[in-house]
């Protein structure tokens, strides 16, 4: 099985072509998903899980879904969902898994695809409308500190570069520079801190902390997508 480093190589041969994208189309397009899919403030896990919020979030993370072993799988290997993956992903989920891990006996649940680039372009439009996360650039990502009270925050891409600052709420720390599909925030409650959270996350995403507490326990905005 690769490791998440190795599937950035992954990613940069499966490079993604640039097409123009309709959010307004693309939701037509979801009409063929909402059978198995919801996506909004209410939604819940059906056949599928929630997409609310999908761009940005690790895979295989959603609370109280059943994923294949495959899905858990690539989300522990370090992939998470991005314009670029859910593109590829779309087009054959099993083709795509088996890619990704190395495994020619991986398999996903999702069977359905969708074979046209221009819808798919489309479809990740539309689902970007109902992103949780705050803007980020597109060679890096960024953590936001939306608790009440001031915490010391970490960005360490899979480079190993790395970034730290004590941030009040409504700040933001950034990592650039990043060829890596993803990278790793943490938070502590303040620099000599011991233990904290952290948190992988797509590049080009910016994930917010809700609520601080020790041990991985911490609140995050993709915890609610």
């Amino acid at each position: 099985m690769r490791t998440a480093i190795q599937i950035a190589t992954v990613f940069a041969t499966l490079a993604t072509p640039v097409y123009s994208q309709s959010a307004d189309d693309g939701e037509k397009v979801f009409k063929k998903c909402s059978a198995c899919h919801q996506v909004g403030p209410e939604a819940k896990n059906k056949v599928g899980p929630v997409l609310t919020g999908v761009i940005g979030r690790p895979a295989g993370s959603v609370d109280g879904f059943k994923y294949s072993n495959s899905m858990r799988a690539a989300g522990e290997s370090g992939l998470a969902w991005n314009d670029e993956t859910i593109f590829d992903y779309l087009a054959d989920p099993t083709k795509y898994l088996r890619s990704v891990l190395d495994d020619p006996k991986a398999k996903a649940k999702m069977s359905f695809k969708l074979k046209s680039e221009e819808k798919r372009s489309d479809v990740i439009a539309y689902l970007g409308t109902f992103s949780t996360a705050s803007a980020a650039p597109a060679d890096g990502f960024c953590i936001v500190n939306s608790s009440e009270v001031k915490h010391f925050f970490v960005t360490e891409t899979r480079e190993g570069d790395r970034q730290f600052a004590e941030l009040s709420p409504g700040d933001r720390l950034c990592a650039q520079g990043t060829s890596a599909p993803d990278g790793i925030v943490s938070v502590f409650e303040s620099e000599d801190g011991l233990e904290g959270c952290s948190r992988i996350i797509a590049t080009g995403v910016a994930e917010e902390m809700l609520e601080y507490a020790e041990f991985d326990r911490c609140g995050w905005s993709s915890h609610n997508s």
